[in-house]
């Protein structure tokens, strides 16, 4: 899904863990991206360019548009709920969604969305539960086609094996992630 339309609104958000791009529409979040830090580990996405965004649960929005209204209100939400998760101290979210993608993407998004805290799945064991017990790979490639990372928690879904494989994200962010939730003993569990 292509987020340049002028209906979406953009705001960039910093934390200790990265940049966080969220985007709205209206009052709905549509996406979630990150941009990790210099020490991101395997995140090909993960950059050391400087940023400019400020890094507080209550900064303001790094936005071209004045947020006002409910985007102003979930925006506040979601930066406070990622903030509380990403330190352990919430386990679910609730700010409004809106999700983007094919039926066999949305199908695939619900069933992980379902995958309680603190737990893991398997790329077959999703298939199985949307009745694709052959569509492994089409799992994985609807997992990486995410458009809300963290919030549908595609970094719970691991390989048969109980090996960690494959995150938009990187492998570091989605093993400290399952660590945080304690899924995984320790950091070398699934290494």
């Amino acid at each position: 899904m292509n987020f340049d339309d002028p209906k979406f609104t953009t705001i960039r958000h910093r934390n200790v863990w990265g940049e966080w791009t969220f985007v709205f529409e209206g009052s709905k979040l549509c996406e979630l991206k990150y941009r990790g830090t210099k020490d991101s580990g395997s995140n090909p996405s993960a950059t050391s360019v400087p940023s400019n965004v400020q890094a507080c649960v209550y900064a303001s929005p790094d936005s071209e548009v004045k947020v006002r209204g409910k985007t102003a209100q979930n925006y506040g939400k979601i930066v406070k709920e990622l903030s509380k998760y990403l330190t352990g101290k919430a386990k679910s979210f609730t700010t409004p969604i809106k999700l983007y993608g094919t039926d066999f993407q949305q199908a695939v998004w619900n069933t992980v969305r379902e995958i309680p805290y603190g737990e893991t799945r398997t790329y077959k064991q999703i298939a199985e539960a949307i009745g694709h017990p052959q569509s492994e790979r089409a799992v994985g490639n609807a997992l990486h086609q995410n458009p809300l990372q963290v919030i549908v928690p595609c970094h719970r879904v691991i390989s048969s094996r109980g090996k960690l494989s494959g995150y938009a994200m990187g492998l570091d962010i989605k093993r400290r992630l399952l660590c945080m939730e304690g899924a995984i003993q320790n950091e070398l569990e699934l290494e």
